[in-house]
């Protein structure tokens, strides 16, 4: 009984990541500024390929295990890193960042 609550919840989570990342993939297709996209893309892997990866910790295969949460330690300490610094280059690249016009409607 508890293997098998412990499985719903390991999918659960998949599913969670999943939808973390396609709102990401939303978001980077149609934000307006560069900025914004890598706020979007540093999102997606910070929380949905996060909360993925702990979904397969839940499988209960421990060499899926170890490099699941492997994988995600690498992710949280270098996904902030490498949005930093493509947005620092962005910023440099066109001076200070200019309050851009979003259009409400679509």
């Amino acid at each position: 009984m508890r293997a098998e609550a412990l499985k719903w919840v390991a999918d659960a989570l998949v599913l969670l990541g999943l939808v973390a990342v396609t709102v990401s993939v939303v978001g980077i297709i149609r934000l307006p500024g560069i900025l914004m996209r890598v706020h979007a893309a540093g999102q997606a892997v910070f929380v949905g390929v996060v909360i993925i990866l702990m979904g397969a910790v839940g499988s209960g295969q421990w060499p899926l295990m170890g490099r699941a949460l492997l994988v995600a330690v690498f992710l949280m300490l270098t996904a902030p890193m490498s949005a930093h610094a493509i947005a620092r280059a962005a910023v440099r690249e066109r001076g200070e960042p200019a309050a851009e016009e979003v259009d409400a409607g679509v």
